[in-house]
């Protein structure tokens, strides 16, 4: 079994009190036990009863994300929960579980850099052939700040590069300026891009995403258990992939890398609740 390491900003859960001042007071307790659980676990010299700790203090967690207890309003949508969530399942060794939880403490705030920070960490666990969403260079720059705003901020933006664009071109030409016409390039590179972003976001299925949370599935080639494996091995938890298509009780899935195979429905979770 792999046996994780944990990452320093795991240790550092957030404080009740502030978590509990965004949830009701009925959930209280609960959240109580769940922090004490989790203390315990960090505090535990036996990796045995670490581990039997974690697993509670996620249980615990993801009663309170599911609004599980006596007086709830329902369901909490709450990214500050969902990294304890995930952090507790990060030191129970769950790494599918954690990644969702960090996914989903980001779809719900963008700019959490606990969740942004600790799904970087528990993506380096994976086995380095196991596909996943990175990019790099400015790419990286440019998307982590494009994921930050909202389609309004981002067509406010286009707009604005639309009109610088025109006006370079515009200049060029009135006063005969090839540098204004090459300048104009940059704004119109930047407009291409954000409407590149919007129409994604317009005819995207946001709803797709999804992680693998079985310890092991077989990826398969048809939606059959007699099908032949599409990868020489299963899959482990912790794989992000895109629902395609489900069927029956099976899943479509496309890997980052564009391979397409299908797992078990049961075998991996949406992001979107």
């Amino acid at each position: 079994m792999t046996h994780y390491v944990q990452h320093p900003a795991l240790a550092l859960l957030l404080s009740a009190l502030g978590l509990a001042n965004a949830l009701a007071a009925s959930s209280e307790p609960l959240l109580d036990e769940a922090v004490r659980e989790y203390q315990g676990a960090l505090d535990s010299p036996d990796r045995d009863q670490r581990l039997a700790k974690f697993r509670r203090a996620e249980l615990l967690f993801s009663r309170l994300v599911a609004g599980d207890y006596e007086g709830s309003p329902g369901p909490i949508q709450n990214a500050d929960l969902y990294v304890n969530l995930g952090n507790a399942a990060l030191g129970a060794e769950r790494l599918g579980p954690a990644i969702l939880a960090y996914r989903r403490a980001l779809a719900l705030d963008p700019n959490q850099h606990r969740a942004e920070q600790n799904l970087e960490h528990a993506r380096t666990l994976l086995p380095e052939w196991v596909p996943r969403p990175e990019r790099s260079g400015l790419l990286t720059t440019f998307f982590a700040w494009i994921d930050r705003l909202s389609s309004g901020e981002l067509q406010l933006l286009a707009a604005i590069a639309f009109l610088l664009a025109i006006v370079g071109v515009a200049s060029s030409i009135r006063w005969r300026q090839p540098i204004a016409r090459n300048l104009a390039v940059i704004p119109g590179v930047l407009w291409i891009s954000l409407l590149s972003v919007l129409l994604y976001r317009s005819f995207g299925n946001p709803n797709d995403a999804a992680v693998v949370i079985v310890p092991e599935v077989i990826a398969r080639s048809a939606d059959s258990t007699g099908a032949p494996a599409r990868l020489p091995q299963p899959l482990p938890s912790g794989t992000e992939v895109r629902v395609l298509e489900t069927r029956d009780d099976w899943a479509r899935v496309r890997l980052f890398d564009g391979r397409d195979a299908w797992l078990p429905r049961s075998a991996v979770e949406r992001i979107a609740r």
